[in-house]
Formats: structure tokens, C-alpha cells, sequence
């Protein structure tokens, strides 16, 4: 079993464009207000903040394996570690955490197995496949087929809020995306990107089971009332988080804290 979440903007301490459940420290906001954002979040789930782990994202495709050696990294300013987009874990009450302001985020768990993963897939995760990847990562280190993955996509900015320009909008169509499902000229230069559409569909490939696959339908950017947009706020928001967790077995020793 596991415990999993996202954050909302509603809540919080923050003000101002950060108003007012911020997550994250790389924004216009004050330590102590993420700090105690963060403690109302996860006093919900019974989880220590100075134990969630976090990566400083690049917007790639790279999954690190994440144990105990691990706890707290990103847990204050300039504690995290591992520079990538996907963590994965197979070890219990570690806290996987990512960040998101229109991204996708991107929660795996095995069926019936102690295995975790959450991945941050934006527009350049999305292009180099980080779906796919952290499947079949999970495939071949822990010899655990697709059809035993279930996965979760978070809120995220919608193909009707979510424009490009020509030069992107190329990129995907070199990778196979040119489908309007997925792709969507409006006008000379502009075109429209369903990130979520894409993810399924990368996750679908991999061996991901339909039934196995939970798509949220809500909009970061449609929904000012619950969430931050990067680009619906020009870049001056906050962030939400998503975290996933394997919680203990029954009478299971719980790790030195």
C-alpha cells in the first residue's frame, strides 16, 4: 500500500503570488512560510518535512534510486542531491516528492510489490520519453513487467491552455507526436500540446495496462482557484508538490529517525 498526494494552492501562509500553500523554496516566498506550508500538507500523512526527499529537476529524463542514505535530501535550501526528474524507491516510509506549476507529475507503484516511483515530466521530460523510461528502468533492475505498474498522472496544464511555438512544435512532430491528438497548429507559429495525452499514450507503449491508468482531469492553468501556473501567472507563482510512500508492514521496525 502506499500513501500518495497533491498539493493545492488552499491552505497555507503564503501571500502575494505565492498565496498561499507555496511548496517550494525556488520562488518569491520566505523559508519559513514553505516550512510551515509544507508541515500542514503532511501532518495529514503523519510525515516528518525534514524527511521528504526531493531532486533539483533539469527537465530531463534521469531516474535516481533513492534508500535511506538518502533521507532529507531537499528537505531545506540547498539539501537535495540528485539532479533528475524521476525517483524511485523500494524501501518503506521514504517520502518521493517533485514539484510542479503546470507539469506533469507522474506517480508509479507496483501491484502486490514494495516499488515507488514519481516522476516531473514537462515539455522536455515529455519529449525524451521519461514515462517510458522509468517503466522500463523498472523492467529491467527489478525484473517487474509493465502490466504489474500502475501509474497515476497528476493535474497539469491542458492542451487548450498550453502553447508553442513553431520551433517545439517541430521537435514533437520529429518524435512522433504530429497527431492532433497530441499536437494542434491554431495559427502560423502557434500550436497546441497535450502533455497528458502524450504520457499516456509513452506509458500505454511501454506495457502499462489501460486499466492500470489514472489520468486526473483538472487544469493547473483553467483552475486559479486551486492551483499555480507558471504560465498563466508569467512565472511569478508558487508551486505544488506530489509525494508518494510506501507505508510499513504491520509490526514492520520503522527506520532510526
Amino acid at each position: 500500500m502506499t500513501d500518495h498526494a497533491f498539493s493545492t494552492r488552499i491552505g497555507g501562509c503564503s501571500t502575494g503570488p505565492v498565496a498561499s500553500l507555496n511548496m517550494a523554496f525556488h520562488t518569491e516566498d520566505k523559508e519559513e512560510n514553505v516550512l510551515e506550508n509544507r508541515r500542514r500538507f503532511f501532518k495529514i500523512f503523519d510525515q516528518n518535512v525534514m524527511e521528504i526527499i526531493s531532486a533539483i529537476q533539469i527537465h530531463g529524463a534521469d531516474l535516481a534510486v533513492i534508500g535511506y542514505d538518502n533521507l532529507g535530501q531537499g528537505a531545506i535550501p540547498g539539501s537535495a542531491v540528485c539532479h533528475c526528474d524521476a525517483l524511485l524507491t523500494t524501501e518503506p516510509e521514504l517520502a518521493l516528492t517533485a514539484y510542479s506549476a503546470d507539469c506533469l507529475l507522474i506517480y508509479f507503484a507496483a501491484i502486490d510489490t514494495p516499488l515507488i516511483a514519481i516522476a516531473h515530466a514537462g515539455r522536455r521530460g515529455t519529449l525524451q520519453g521519461i514515462a517510458g523510461k522509468v517503466i522500463k528502468a523498472i523492467n529491467k533492475e527489478y525484473n517487474l513487467s509493465p502490466d504489474r505498474i500502475q501509474a497515476v498522472l497528476s493535474p497539469a496544464i491542458c492542451k487548450n491552455c498550453y502553447t508553442i511555438n513553431s520551433e517545439i512544435a517541430v521537435d514533437f512532430e520529429a518524435a512522433g507526436w504530429a497527431d492532433r491528438n497530441y499536437l494542434e497548429q491554431l495559427s502560423s507559429g502557434k500550436w497546441k500540446l497535450d502533455l497528458a495525452a502524450i504520457n499516456k499514450t509513452q506509458l500505454l507503449e511501454a506495457g502499462v495496462k489501460g486499466e492500470n491508468l489514472e489520468i486526473s482531469p483538472l487544469c493547473t492553468s483553467c483552475r486559479n482557484d486551486l492551483f499555480y501556473s507558471y504560465r498563466r501567472d508569467q512565472g511569478r507563482t508558487g508551486r505544488m508538490i506530489g509525494f508518494i510512500r510506501i507505508r510499513s508492514s504491520r509490526g514492520e521496525k520503522r527506520f532510526e529517525r
